[in-house]
């Protein structure tokens, strides 16, 4: 039998804690250079503020300050891998989806063995009609949700393209650009925005030129953040059941969005 990893275990393994503390540590040190390249005179965000200050009839300062504030929101974990190597974005990627993968993989195998013996804490004892323990039947309703919803995740990673240097930017450029297009921002100026983002922090991509970002940047950012959009809508049927309760459910289905939204981001 496979040596399943603890969860425990498997940070031990890839500290991915490490990276995380890094992106927040990134987006800190880098948050007044990010502020300061989206209200830039050339970045097209101060336009789309200038409408939307009319159009709300909002004092400028308020305004300016609360969109880009808004937009910067959505770059925390872009900001991180703006500010590091082809290589190094790679490979936190990759250490990244390693830890994910093998903790999703291990996780769903661990309930599937105890799925496969509906006799634990009462096996069948001769003919004793009365074998059936309660307690464990609403433990395998909620054990067989849970691998339900993991088998779509770990479905997803094996689905996943390769890992390259721009995987970490499109995984976390999603809602980025849907910001941007709810804002009602022309094609053309987002990737002018981008462009600018990218000279600002100097990011180690040479080809990054105007048809590169759209193709190789924000159509599989889009793409990524729309797929994790629709496997979270899909949670809520995952876990209905006439068994559980309500609060129960409710609980398993935030449980179920908090762990997408944290995988999904590498």
């Amino acid at each position: 039998m496979k040596n399943l990893l603890t969860t425990k275990e498997l940070r031990d393994k890839y500290n991915p804690d490490a990276i995380l503390y890094s992106i927040e540590d990134s987006f800190k040190k880098n948050y007044e250079k990010l502020v300061s390249c989206l209200g830039h005179p050339d970045s097209p965000l101060i336009s789309y503020s200038k409408e939307l200050q009319i159009s709300l009839l909002e004092p400028p300062e308020k305004s300016n300050d609360e969109l880009i504030n808004d937009i910067a929101s959505t770059l925390k974990d872009t900001v991180y891998f703006l500010s590091l190597k082809k290589k190094q974005r790679t490979l936190v990627t990759q250490r990244m989806r390693s830890y994910q993968f093998e903790l999703i993989d291990n996780q769903l195998m661990r309930i599937r063995q105890l799925l496969d013996d509906p006799e634990i804490g009462s096996p069948k004892y001769g003919k004793d009609p009365n074998h059936s323990h309660k307690g464990f039947f609403v433990v395998t309703k909620i054990l067989s949700r849970i691998a339900n919803d993991l088998e779509i995740e770990l479905k997803h990673w094996k689905n996943l393209p390769r890992v390259g240097y721009l995987t970490g930017l499109q995984h976390s450029m999603g809602l980025f650009f849907i910001s941007l297009r709810d804002l009602g921002m022309k094609q053309k100026d987002q990737i002018t925005l981008v462009q600018l983002l990218f000279d600002h922090f100097k990011v180690d991509w040479e080809e990054g030129d105007r048809d590169n970002i759209k193709v190789s940047l924000q159509q599989p950012a889009l793409l990524y953040y729309e797929n994790t959009q629709h496997d979270k809508r899909q949670i809520n049927n995952i876990f209905f059941s006439k068994t559980l309760s309500d609060d129960l459910v409710a609980d398993l289905i935030s449980h179920a969005k908090t762990l997408k939204n944290r995988l999904r981001r590498f």
